[in-house]
């Protein structure tokens, strides 16, 4: 009975530490961004990311980053990149989603003074999507016409 008891207290001891009771599970989701240099708003390739010390990755060639299976919850997102200064985004990282770091935008550390930066580019937006709209066939004379698809007005200049 002693020994049960010892076992009994030793479980729980272990699941009132970490994770409201559940050992080793951990929820997920996506932090997704861009770098971009602060003077000029162009991107930065091969920029370096970082949430926390255990999740990396590096920018394409548009300055762009997505990384998965970070874990939830308020995650420190950092860029940085030789010549430049390191900068920092908080973002909230929820469970199976993607969550937006923005533009981090990293300034050279040989900027003259009295070059100012740049306020960041809009976020863009998507494209309304403009769909064809279909005109029953007339009547004609010849047989076997083919239906037209006329362009629908929002997408006449």
């Amino acid at each position: 009975m002693r020994k049960l008891v010892l076992g009994l207290v030793v479980f729980l001891a272990m699941g009132d530490s970490c994770n409201n009771g559940v050992v080793g599970v951990q929820d997920y989701g996506s932090v997704t961004g861009r770098v971009l240099d602060a003077t000029t708003n162009r991107p930065i390739s091969a920029a370096i990311i970082s949430v926390g010390s255990l999740y990396t990755a590096s920018a394409d060639g548009y300055g762009a980053f997505t990384m998965q299976h970070i874990p939830i919850g308020q995650q420190t997102v950092t860029a940085r990149m030789p010549g430049f200064t390191t900068v920092s985004q908080v973002v909230r990282v929820r469970k199976d989603q993607t969550s937006q770091a923005g533009y981090l935008r990293i300034v050279p550390l040989t900027k003259p003074d009295n070059l100012p930066t740049l306020a960041p580019p809009p976020t863009p937006t998507p494209a309304a999507s403009v769909e064809p709209t279909w005109t029953p066939p007339q009547e004609s004379p010849s047989a076997g016409a083919s239906p037209t698809v006329a362009p629908s007005p929002a997408a006449s200049p």
